[in-house]
């Protein structure tokens, strides 16, 4: 294999390090490595591709069917079908122009629809802003609930194979009493643990504009609902096209897969009274990638110059969001709190005095 497995650069040998690197993602391999790189990561990777006259068909039809809508403020491209038109930037509520078709590049493999409609949306941020004291009041409004606009997000969905690795002190502790006296004794073992393990579906948004951990907060979806992608189900909603590549996010991908790796090995390391991991590592040797759009209910609340982002997954309802505070009703709220400690002490002074 000449090529890199995780983003298809071309491979070179380092006698330093007596491994295959790759110069464009900072990706090494041992010929091992390689090796079962070379296997299939599921069932679907192993199948037989689409031909390249039928993906450029898509993509062609996909450019045709589609418009592109550029807010000149904050830069966000906004896609929608032809017969939805965009006025306002779902992100900086700005106007939006026009700017024509969007590449067929851009089009996603699959999608997962909307499940939640418009008014159920709204009925989950009302609860959501219900007990939310001190809350602008314009927040609350109507006008703002209007600003919810369905939303296709891009995502890249990643499955990989991984060699993982973790050192450990794992300690079996036993404690007796010896007369006036408390005996522990303590045996401190080294235990290491490897293995490949494949992973599959991990998320990561591709667009910059939105916070990766505010996102992260509205997951996960049911990626068994994913349908392959076709027009019709824009017709009502928009889209955010991808500008984060996928090679941009492989080191997202890294640092969650070797949490949940770490976990697994971790686990695996059975009757010890406690263990600490001293050293975990992770290489992928193997990236498959897919590009999906994800439903989003998103709305944006600017006060005081700061956007504030809140989004309600649009498949299991799930919310995320930190709502804005209005210093005013809060220095009221305080003054009221100061003016009760005030009576009730009065009151207490007034009693004991009596």
């Amino acid at each position: 294999m000449t090529k890199c497995p995780n983003c298809g650069a071309e491979l070179r040998f380092s006698p330093e390090k007596q491994k295959m690197l790759c110069d464009y993602c900072a990706s090494e391999f041992t010929t091992e490595e390689l090796a079962e790189a070379d296997k299939p990561i599921t069932e679907a990777a192993a199948a037989p591709a689409k031909s390249e006259e039928q993906e450029d068909r898509e993509k062609r039809e996909f450019a045709e069917a589609t418009r592109v809508y550029v807010c000149n403020n904050c830069g966000a491209s906004i896609i929608s079908d032809e017969n939805t038109a965009a006025a306002e930037c779902y992100y900086c509520h700005n106007p939006v122009t026009l700017s024509g078709r969007v590449s067929g590049e851009f089009r996603p493999a699959r999608l997962i629809p909307f499940k939640l409609t418009r008014p159920e949306a709204e009925d989950v941020f009302k609860k959501f802003i219900k007990k939310k004291w001190f809350v602008p009041a314009s927040f609350r409004s109507e006008k703002q609930l209007e600003k919810i606009v369905g939303l296709y997000t891009p995502f890249w969905l990643t499955d990989c194979k991984t060699n993982a690795t973790v050192s450990a002190d794992a300690k079996i502790i036993h404690t007796h009493t010896s007369g006036d006296y408390t005996v522990t004794n303590t045996k401190v073992f080294d235990c290491d643990r490897a293995a490949y393990m494949n992973f599959e579906k991990i998320p990561a948004d591709g667009s910059k504009k939105l916070n990766d951990d505010f996102i992260d907060a509205v997951e996960p979806f049911d990626y068994k609902e994913l349908t392959e992608f076709n027009m019709n189900y824009l017709a009502g909603f928009m889209a955010d096209k991808y500008d984060v590549p996928k090679t941009d996010i492989l080191e997202r991908i890294k640092s969650r897969v070797l949490g949940a790796a770490t976990e697994v090995l971790k686990d695996d390391i059975k009757g010890f009274t406690t263990v600490s991991i001293t050293h975990q590592s992770v290489n992928l040797i193997r990236t498959d990638w897919e590009y999906v759009m994800l439903p989003l209910w998103f709305m944006t609340y600017i006060y005081k110059g700061k956007i504030y982002e809140f989004a309600v997954n649009g498949q299991t309802g799930k919310i995320a969001g930190l709502p804005p505070m209005s210093g005013g009703k809060f220095a009221a709220a305080l003054a009221i709190i100061f003016f009760v400690i005030l009576l009730i002490g009065g009151f207490v002074s007034g009693f004991l005095g009596g």
